[in-house]
């Protein structure tokens, strides 16, 4: 049984209503400081007139004779700062930590200061997710990824190459829960479009079925490298030692059970490696003691060393 949200590409009557509601003017790269060293924030402006916040870290270093390797991080209101200190703080030692320093740029929403549930869940799918595994609520407005990849390739990506000191050949794409299985999505469909992709705990149960298809299609024609990481908690299909029972209601254990969060991803890392081959370099971890919120902070350093070749 599918939800009723509506599929949408491109200009559309969600994306008129959130451009009208959201839309500030395009501001200046350092106009809107964040309260980290190396940190900026800024506008920019999608074909169907939605804002989107970017934000900037630039090591404070000189970049190498080709560019800082470049990290992108989906759901920046709520995960930019973590990645963005996490670099900051262990680049400073690279051959001790196996970490460089990375210039980190957040995809994020305009007045929004943790996830923004209605953005995420129409830039991040094709259509809508099984009812099955998602009974949250009804009439949710999704399917405008395909405006969302044109807004990264078109916009935001030439955009950040032209005014940061990077690398476009080493740019990685980072995104947990939904936007992790955005990243998968999409490797699926641009396998190119980065060098590596992390996907933390991804909800693969979203559409499976279509991101499958999309691989097995992908895999035979790429001819290029590519490092994926994934990683999700040992807990994430049953409950912790630490979660009560009786803190959830039946439904959360049932959809719990349904999403196969585990499952799922160990399943799809073994398609992946069938369908690419020798073009990707492939790994899977599931982390103990870690659960769905967790499991970004537990496995970052580990999955940035691996995209990166340094792993």
């Amino acid at each position: 049984m599918k939800q009723t949200c509506k599929k949408q590409d491109g200009p559309s009557t969600f994306a008129a209503r959130e451009a009208s509601r959201e839309a500030m003017p395009e501001t200046e790269m350092d106009a809107m400081p964040v309260t980290m060293p190396g940190c900026r924030r800024f506008m920019l402006m999608a074909e169907s007139g939605l804002p989107y916040e970017i934000f900037a870290f630039v090591p404070d270093a000189p970049p190498p004779p080709r560019g800082f390797p470049a990290i992108y991080v989906l759901d920046a209101n709520s995960d930019f700062i973590t990645v963005a200190e996490t670099v900051r703080r262990v680049s400073r030692r690279p051959k001790a930590t196996g970490i460089d320093p990375a210039v980190v740029i957040g995809i994020g929403y305009p007045k929004t200061g943790d996830y923004n549930a209605d953005r995420r869940h129409y830039d991040f799918t094709r259509g809508p997710a099984d009812a099955g595994v998602f009974p949250d609520r009804d009439g949710t407005d999704c399917g405008g990824q395909a405006a969302y990849i044109r807004f990264l390739t078109h916009r935001l990506l030439p955009h950040v190459a032209t005014h940061f000191p990077i690398d476009d050949a080493r740019r990685t794409l980072l995104g947990h829960s939904l936007a992790g299985y955005f990243a998968l999505d999409l490797l699926a469909q641009h396998p190119g479009m980065f060098a590596g992709y992390i996907a933390f705990s991804p909800s693969i149960w979203w559409d499976r079925p279509v991101l499958s298809a999309s691989l097995r299609e992908a895999g035979p024609t790429f001819a290029g490298t590519v490092h994926v990481y994934a990683a999700v908690g040992g807990w994430e299909q049953d409950l912790a030692p630490w979660q009560s029972k009786e803190q959830f209601g039946p439904r959360y254990h049932q959809v719990r059970q349904a999403r196969r969060m585990i499952d799922n991803v160990r399943e799809l890392m073994l398609e992946l490696n069938h369908a690419f081959g020798s073009c990707a370099a492939v790994k899977f971890e599931v982390r103990d003691d870690e659960d769905h919120a967790t499991v970004v902070t537990s496995a970052l350093c580990r999955a940035l060393r691996y995209v990166t070749g340094r792993a």
